[in-house]
């Protein structure tokens, strides 16, 4: 019996042949550089499929361009949101 799940990663940081990946938007965790498609960059998002099977587990992972659009829209959207008296500047404490 095959176990089958989907994920979205998104890449922290790619240096010294590892990359930092956020699964699902809830645990960061290291993976070998080479496990990720050709091209890929620090901030894209990828579609990931996971099939488990007796003496098998097959990953597909994928660029996703439209998760990438869709969350960069939301963060900008979060960073243009500031309240009416903010006028920027230093904090006080």
């Amino acid at each position: 019996m095959s176990k089958h799940s989907s994920h979205t990663w998104v890449v922290d940081v790619i240096e010294d042949g590892a990359a930092s990946i956020e699964v699902d938007g809830r645990t960061v965790m290291p993976i070998p550089a080479w496990m990720l498609p050709e091209g890929v960059k620090e901030g894209d998002v990828m579609s990931v499929t996971h099939d488990r099977g007796e003496g098998k587990s097959v990953l597909l992972i994928e660029t996703d361009p439209a998760a990438k659009k869709k969350a960069l829209d939301r963060s900008a959207k979060q960073v243009s949101r500031k309240s009416k008296t903010d006028r920027g500047g230093d904090i006080q404490l």
